[in-house]
């Protein structure tokens, strides 16, 4: 018995959730192979998505590392409980907001601490869309990895990331 993906990935959340809440609905759609994980949960909300989101983060990572075991590929998901996300997206678009005026008012770049991959992709999309003289871009490695906020033209030149990286 094969199962697909939606089918798979809604089997593998609640196995996940029954370990850590017991009244919840789950529901997975696909938008363009980003697969969208919502978890309807309704007191005990705040335990799955945790302080600051760190508990949803880390259970989407999980679900994403047994989706590739069991998937064989890498499956890319985001979870959401109840509305989080998108109080999470306007809060992102208020810091971004706040952020790209700082740029503009003291001409120099302004940096944002402490953005996971999505936040820091959700900054660079409201940045670019309603900032046409600023750039974004992000700097630095694992935990030191910010986000900028500069006037176009400032940000640094370095290599493409999509050129393949030098063999010296």
């Amino acid at each position: 018995m094969t199962m697909d993906k939606t089918d798979l990935i809604k089997s593998e959340a609640e196995d996940l959730l029954k370990k850590i809440i017991e009244h919840f609905e789950v529901e997975v759609s696909n938008d363009e192979d980003v697969y969208h994980v919502t978890i309807k949960a309704e007191e005990e909300a705040p335990v799955v998505i945790g302080r600051h989101g760190e508990t949803i983060k880390a259970l989407q990572k999980i679900l994403e590392v047994i989706l590739y075991k069991k998937a064989g590929s890498s499956v890319e998901i985001l979870l959401n409980v109840n509305d989080y996300r998108e109080k999470q997206q306007e809060r992102l678009e208020e810091i971004a907001n706040r952020y790209a005026q700082k740029a503009v008012d003291y001409r120099s770049p302004s940096y944002v601490r402490g953005l996971s991959s999505y936040e820091r992709k959700v900054v660079h999309e409201y940045v670019t869309k309603n900032y046409p003289d600023l750039t974004s871009y992000s700097t630095g490695e694992g935990r030191d990895r910010r986000l900028v906020i500069d006037a176009k033209g400032n940000e640094p030149h370095t290599e493409s990331t999509d050129r393949p990286e030098s063999t010296e």
